[in-house]
């Protein structure tokens, strides 16, 4: 086995460096300097944002090689995947192209001066510090306190510096490789590529293969009686002790050397050591909500509730001796490896414990879904699951049950108030109508999935691309096109601009949704996504005709050809039919 050292290789820095540039282009972040002050820049470059100091490293833009179509991605991706693509190509080719020719170039000494520099990180043994964490906020919901409208936000950690990122990616490639053999199967997210089930290629698990389990599920007990529980984790990222942490990533590195002798831990526990130090809750979180409180601020970061930390997983001594270590930088790239890992161990010693045909369990992310074909079987194995996550200080949702009179009509009926609670006892899956304690639906994954196989988009998800929409049509309003500002001298310029912005509308509708299955409620869905969709590119048409002085006949033709263009294409995407 390779230690880490070894796998910190120059072509794999290299890769990293290279995809960085790329992202860095799509994006267009990267304002133009002169040849005076990029030289200035080299100096001071660990001190400059990422996008200047990988430009650094990187070949001049006008120095690129164009690849040939040949090697380009097929048009069926889309079209950022595909420039990424072309990009990251382009950028590999100039250099080995410079590389072979002989000749000077300033770049090449300090991209090999770079990766020499970060190897000698990997190798020493000198405790690292991480100090570029930056806190992102992204809205999360709006909420009513003491008579104020508070803005909730969920903080996305991310890091600013070109070394501790790169150290921390080789860390979580090298560590995903030698880890992923040891987690159980049913783990989906944040996992490299491998062998699933009967894939005859390795794949990358995602959301859609545990709905296709699901389903399988389903048709295989279809005349059985089948019993959900439902767990999430409140606050997941937010409540991850450090102690468990290298407690569990301790345990699973001993697992590894008893079976590969060589395997050495040591080398990259350094960055592991330096990732947990770099954040937690209430140092960098509860800091910035003190801080908007003392301003007036009308902002906030959601917070675990301490009172039930101190209820379900700590006692007052140890919460107060542990909270300067709970919390993980949510967003960072060690984080998802962290979650596998101690989930994993909550997994197998809770659920997995032994084999069960008539079990059906799936975890994505910090979303556990658990279904038995009998009832007390099921709610053994979801407070077994509870009192787990308990002992390793992660907190769950309250548990509720579906045939609580606060969930249901007069008639019987859910309320919608039902799907937002996050974790459930165990319900029968069917029958809502006859059976009080029952649901048709279980929502699991940005799905809604019925005991008959119809599949629908979860409210929340449906809510998204109506956002989705109305954000495309905000960024067009804000262009010079729409605008009128006269930068287009004449009418074919205009049409090629305003054909450009109806594209980006254009998308694959509902086809990614690969689970969404045809059936009533999800052609609702999709019809009311087309006339939302066809209201905004109205708008946006009729702002960009109005301000570029264009006639009537003129809008009418642009309506049409976004007609033209499909790009209210929803309904059309549900190809997939209703399988019993």
């Amino acid at each position: 086995m390779l230690s880490f050292v070894e796998y910190a290789s120059e072509k794999r820095i290299l890769e990293l460096l290279i995809k960085e540039r790329a992202k860095v282009a799509v994006k267009g972040t990267l304002k133009k300097v002169s040849p005076d002050n990029r030289e200035k820049r080299v100096n001071k470059a660990e001190k400059l944002p990422i996008a200047e100091h990988i430009s650094l490293l990187m070949p001049p833009r006008d120095s690129w090689v164009r690849p040939r179509f040949r090697n380009r991605r097929n048009s069926s991706e889309k079209a950022e995947s595909i420039r990424k693509h072309t990009l990251t190509r382009s950028i590999a080719l100039t250099i080995i192209k410079h590389r072979k020719s002989g000749e000077s170039h300033p770049y090449l000494e300090r991209l090999d001066a770079y990766i020499k520099s970060l190897q000698a990180d990997i190798a020493s043994n000198k405790p690292l510090k991480f100090r570029s964490l930056k806190i992102v906020r992204k809205k999360k919901k709006e909420v009513k306190i003491d008579g104020e409208n508070i803005i909730i936000y969920r903080p996305i950690c991310t890091f600013t510096s070109m070394r501790e990122k790169l150290l921390i990616s080789l860390a979580c490639k090298y560590l995903s490789d030698v880890f992923d053999p040891y987690l159980h199967e049913e783990i989906l997210s944040y996992r490299p590529l491998r062998k699933y089930h009967d894939s005859e290629k390795p794949i990358q698990t995602n959301r859609d293969n545990a709905i296709e389990n699901l389903q399988a599920y389903r048709r295989k007990f279809s005349n059985r009686a089948i019993y959900v529980a439902e767990c999430d984790i409140q606050k997941y990222y937010d409540t991850i002790n450090h102690d468990v942490v290298r407690e569990c990533l301790g345990n699973m590195a001993e697992r590894v050397k008893q079976e590969h002798p060589d395997f050495d831990f040591m080398g990259v526990s350094r960055i592991i050591e330096a990732y947990l130090n770099s954040y937690s809750f209430e140092a960098n979180i509860e800091s910035l909500n003190r801080k908007f409180k003392k301003t007036g601020e009308a902002s906030r970061f959601e917070s675990p509730k301490r009172e039930l930390l101190i209820k379900y997983c700590y006692t007052e001594q140890e919460y107060k001796a542990s909270i300067r270590k709970i919390g993980i930088p949510q967003g960072g790239a060690l984080s998802g490896l962290i979650s596998n890992v101690i989930m994993n161990t909550i997994d197998r010693e809770s659920v997995l414990t032994e084999p069960d045909g008539n079990r059906f369990f799936c975890r994505y992310g910090d979303d556990i879904l658990l279904l038995h074909t009998s009832k007390e079987r099921c709610q053994q194995l979801i407070n077994s699951y509870r009192d787990t996550l308990n002992k390793y200080k992660l907190l769950h949702h309250e548990f509720i049950s579906v045939g609580d009179p606060e969930f249901r009509r007069e008639d019987g009926s859910m309320r919608t108030c039902l799907w937002d609670q996050k974790s459930r006892n165990p319900f029968l899956w069917g029958r809502s109508h006859i059976e009080k304690d029952a649901a048709d639906w279980i929502g699991f994954l940005g799905y809604e999935v019925r005991s008959t196989g119809e599949v629908r988009l979860r409210r929340s998800s449906l809510d998204d691309k109506f956002k989705g929409i109305k954000r495309k049509y905000c960024s067009g309003a804000k262009t010079r096109l729409a605008k009128g500002t006269k930068e287009f001298k004449d009418s074919e310029a205009l049409q090629k601009a305003i054909s450009d912005r109806i594209d980006k509308f254009k998308g694959d509708g509902l086809a990614a949704a690969k689970n969404l299955t045809r059936n009533k409620y999800s052609l609702t869905q999709a019809a009311k996504l087309n006339r939302y969709t066809r209201k905004w590119v109205f708008r946006l048409l009729y702002k960009i005709a109005r301000h570029n002085n264009l006639t009537r006949d003129d809008l009418g033709r642009l309506w049409r050809s976004a007609q033209e263009r499909n790009c209210f294409n929803y309904t059309a995407t549900i190809s997939r039919p209703h399988q019993k």
